[in-house]
C-alpha cells in the first residue's frame, strides 16, 4: 500500500511511496500496483504537452500489474533515459528507500521520484487528489524496506534420474 514520504531539502518536499516494487519480477501488491497505475495515468493526461506521448493500451487502475502497466512502466522509464534522466531501464519502480535519491545497487535516480515530480508539476490537480483516490498507508504502520525481488521457478528438465 502506498503512503506518502518526504524526502528534505529536494524540490520534492513530499512524494507517494510504494511499499513494495512495481513491475517485472516484482510483488506487484494490488495497492502499489493502483498507486503507480494513477500517477502514470495523471502523468500522460498531460505528459504529450511536454513531449511524452502516451503509450500504447489503455490503462486504468485496478491493481492487476498486467502487460500494460508492466509496458506504460518500460516507456516512461525509456522516455526519461532518452530526454537525458538517470534511470535504470528495468521494467520495475522500486521504492525510494534512500534519501540521496539515488538506488544503492543501480547507482541511478529512483523512477518513482521522475513519477511524482512529473504529476506535481504538470498536473498538480491529479498529484493532490491522490490520497482521496488511491488508498495509501498511515506512514507510522509501513513496514521496513525489502529486496523485492520475486523468485522464478526453476525448472529442471527430468533425464530419467541422476
Amino acid at each position: 500500500m502506498g503512503f506518502i514520504d518526504d524526502l528534505p531539502g529536494s524540490s520534492l518536499p513530499v512524494f507517494y511511496n510504494v511499499v513494495h516494487a512495481v513491475g517485472k519480477q516484482c510483488p506487484n501488491q494490488r495497492d502499489d500496483v493502483k498507486l503507480i497505475q494513477y500517477l502514470l495515468i495523471s502523468f500522460y493526461e498531460v505528459g504529450e504537452q511536454i513531449g511524452y506521448k502516451k503509450p500504447p493500451g489503455e490503462l486504468t487502475v485496478t491493481g492487476d500489474c498486467n502487460q500494460t502497466t508492466m509496458n506504460w512502466i518500460s516507456d516512461f522509464q525509456y522516455n526519461l533515459r532518452k530526454n537525458s534522466k538517470p534511470v535504470a531501464l528495468d521494467g520495475r519502480i522500486d521504492r525510494v528507500r534512500n534519501k540521496s535519491g539515488v538506488g544503492s545497487i543501480s547507482k541511478t535516480r529512483y523512477t518513482l521520484l521522475f513519477l511524482n515530480r512529473g504529476v506535481m508539476k504538470y498536473n498538480p490537480d491529479a498529484f493532490v487528489a491522490t490520497p482521496y483516490l488511491i488508498p495509501l498507508e498511515n506512514p507510522m504502520n509501513v513496514p521496513p524496506p525489502s529486496n523485492d525481488m520475486v523468485g522464478q521457478e526453476i525448472v529442471v528438465p527430468s533425464s530419467g534420474g541422476f
